[in-house]
């Protein structure tokens, strides 16, 4: 059970008073609804920049140690919101759904890995190439507003070829290639039905092998390859999703194909409503749509209370709920869960602050200090 510590009660009263009722904790209401939403740009982070050194004392100390052109860097440049990069976001999101970044990036590893090698073993050769030929198309669709190479954007005549991203599959590069819906169908395709249901089994959950980020890669494929051809003693291996995720990832393929979701649309949202539209996906929580808002779309003014280091440093930095029994402040912090009481104790420190309409910024800040490991004095 979660309680509020009598502090905290106390610091939510003093700053809520004349409020309305507090919010329930995945409340859409924590979204703003304002039209035309906020983007980040360097324009944005410059407002930003000034209102929050204006408004926080600890904001403007945290400001000054990091610098106006590190959060400009971190935003980059808004994407076309095509649909091949929305699925792409939304799977990303639902993968690193209370996993650790080492593990979500394991299990995104050996999908590529595996859609890698049903693509590799096609019968037809035609039907591969226009695969990938379709893949690229996808991927330059975001060249122009790519921040960097490295973010899914192609660039050059042999980085786009069909060769080069099928290698880029079968050693596991995910973070250079897009996730796109009809790309997982082809691996979703070949899974077991129960009840005319697919279950995701044996491709993307069952029984799997470490593919970590000090694994030998090379031995996923092998055991990945011999799957595929199949034979005596041959064992089957998954990318190692549970079964709840296999299930999300197979309905976000089926929620795309049949149009109940639209970049275009969602582009054009304000927070609010584009929230309400990522959470109607299956395995979409307020935290994945947040963090689709804030990274795929660029939304200026989210709050990621789901995120453990981003609520855990602004609970050290503000001393919002500390546990009494805590030896340090960071231990505490570790004490700070996501609750709807905790979440309302955030909002009543953004809103004594003056953090919107730049709460993605703040954000941005608390990742720094993780990073780099900055104290303030």
């Amino acid at each position: 059970k979660i309680t509020t510590t009598s502090k905290g009660a106390s610091t939510l009263q003093q700053l809520s008073r004349g409020s309305k009722k507090p919010l329930p904790k995945e409340s859409l209401l924590r979204f703003s609804n304002i039209l035309p939403p906020l983007v980040l740009n360097r324009d944005t982070i410059q407002n930003a920049v000034t209102h929050l050194t204006e408004n926080d004392p600890k904001l403007a100390t945290l400001i000054a140690r990091v610098g106006t052109d590190a959060l400009v860097n971190d935003c980059g440049i808004p994407k076309l919101p095509t649909q091949a990069r929305l699925f792409d976001r939304c799977l990303r999101a639902i993968t690193f759904t209370m996993v650790s970044v080492d593990a979500g990036n394991a299990f995104l590893r050996r999908l590529a890995i595996k859609i890698g090698v049903c693509i590799e073993g096609m019968g037809s050769c035609i039907w591969r190439r226009n695969i990938l030929e379709t893949l690229s198309m996808d991927m330059r669709g975001s060249q122009s507003s790519s921040r960097n190479n490295n973010d899914r954007g192609l660039t050059g005549e042999d980085s786009s070829s069909p060769e080069y991203l099928l290698q880029l599959m079968l050693d596991g590069k995910h973070n250079m290639i897009s996730f796109t819906s009809y790309l997982v169908h082809e691996l979703v395709s070949d899974c077991e039905v129960i009840k005319g249901k697919l279950t995701g089994y044996p491709h993307l959950c069952g029984v799997s092998y470490p593919c970590g980020k000090n694994d030998d890669h090379a031995v996923f494929l092998q055991k990945a390859r011999a799957h595929t051809k199949g034979g005596k003693n041959t064992l089957p291996v998954s990318a190692g999703f549970s079964a709840p995720k296999a299930t999300f990832i197979i309905s976000l393929i089926d929620d795309f194909n049949a149009g109940k979701i639209s970049g275009e649309a969602i582009a054009k949202a304000s927070d609010r409503e584009a929230a309400r539209m990522l959470m109607n996906l299956k395995g979409i929580g307020d935290w994945c749509a947040g963090g689709v808002l804030m990274h795929f779309l660029s939304r200026a003014d989210i709050m990621l209370y789901g995120d453990l280091t981003i609520r855990n440093y602004l609970n050290d930095v503000y001393d919002i709920n500390h546990q009494d029994l805590s030896e340090t402040l960071l231990e505490s912090a570790a004490d700070f869960a996501d609750s709807g009481p905790n979440r309302n104790l955030i909002d009543a420190i953004s809103k004594k602050n003056g953090w919107a309409p730049y709460r993605s910024v703040v954000c941005l800040l608390m990742y720094h200090l993780q990073e780099e490991n900055l104290v303030l004095l």
